[in-house]
């Protein structure tokens, strides 16, 4: 198992290095760029399934949550830059105020979103694999920065 997840690791950075490499040296297409993030999707799917060793029918069922999960922190964290784009020099102090308790809120909506997908994966997976899961996303993230700069260079 430890050679699979190493097979798997090396498989991504190289990916990932190539990749960046190539978007280095042109400019990319919504198309182009749309298929890079779905083989780095792809690439963190089979990562992190099989870091926290979900059985097949365990992972059929966890990934269209997670997907969706996704989505809707793409949507709040989109809500949440139209205030950080916002010049606040023009702005009065009480739309400041309104801006920032909107922040507080949409901030408050992230959290009762994360513990409401914390439930539906905990209904798919055990406690041990969730936690599993959210370290396993954090090594992908880093493995994929650590790449991305040595590529870079």
């Amino acid at each position: 198992m430890k050679f699979k997840s190493i097979l798997t690791l090396c498989v991504l950075l190289f990916w990932a290095a190539f990749t960046q490499v190539q978007a280095q040296t042109k400019k990319e297409t919504p198309e182009e760029r749309k298929a890079r993030y779905e083989k780095i999707n792809n690439a963190k799917i089979a990562f992190i399934t099989d870091n926290v060793k979900m059985s097949t029918e365990q992972a059929q069922r966890f990934w269209p949550i997670y997907t969706e999960h996704e989505s809707r922190k793409r949507e709040l964290r989109h809500k949440a830059k139209q205030f950080r784009d916002e010049n606040i020099g023009s702005m009065t102090d009480e739309q400041i105020q309104a801006g920032l308790e909107s922040r507080l809120a949409n901030r408050q909506r992230e959290l009762d979103a994360e513990k409401e997908y914390m439930e539906r994966y905990l209904r798919v997976i055990t406690p041990r694999q969730l936690a599993q899961f959210y370290r396993a996303e954090r090594e992908f993230t880093q493995l994929l920065l650590q790449r991305l700069q040595t590529a870079s260079k």
